[in-house]
């Protein structure tokens, strides 16, 4: 779901909890750029059942040895304020895009491409989301409904045309049907 605006936004993270009583969240990354937790600016939450509201992040951290951040917004001064938007998540404006290195891609860009097999070029179906892991998951709406995770690694994804708007698979035994698998 994307905030309701012609302004592109970015899911950064959603809000798990509250910490402390001076109205710090804690915040579960959706992001691979960190920065984007800690930099002060404007964010937006948007709460499970819509509610908006247009925030400064005025700090934000990493707890140690976690995949957490906590993050105090100017707007949010103490602990009740923080608990009708747990749940939330937090967007930044997408004209904040860092720069990719080689072969990174945004979620958003590859929403919606039609993914082709390599050796037919036949078009099996389109991409609907990612899932993050040790290996990012591309999850793949195959066009007879049925839906499937591919890793998103070179062997498996040898393609990926932004322009043509078209990802291209390697359909090794089991990856398109795991029924085929070998055993």
């Amino acid at each position: 779901m994307h905030p309701g605006d012609s302004v592109d936004w970015l899911e950064i993270g959603i809000v798990v909890a509250a910490q402390g009583l001076r109205g710090e969240l804690r915040v579960k990354p959706l992001t691979d750029f960190p920065e984007r937790l800690t930099e002060k600016g404007k964010r937006r939450l948007v709460a499970p059942k819509g509610q908006t509201l247009e925030v400064s992040l005025s700090s934000g951290r990493l707890v140690p040895g976690k995949s957490l951040f906590i993050c105090q917004f100017a707007e949010i001064a103490d602990r009740t304020a923080v608990d009708p938007w747990i749940g939330s998540t937090i967007y930044i404006q997408g004209t904040t895009r860092p720069q990719l290195a080689e072969g990174e891609f945004w979620l958003p860009d590859l929403q919606g491409l039609a993914v082709h097999r390599q050796d037919t070029d036949e078009k099996i179906g389109e991409i609907r989301d990612l899932v993050r892991s040790g290996n990012d998951l591309l999850v793949v709406e195959l066009i007879n409904g049925k839906q499937i995770y591919i890793p998103f690694v070179p062997d498996l994804v040898p393609t990926v045309d932004l322009e043509a708007k078209k990802v291209v698979v390697n359909p090794i035994p089991g990856l398109l049907d795991p029924d085929e698998a070998e055993s």
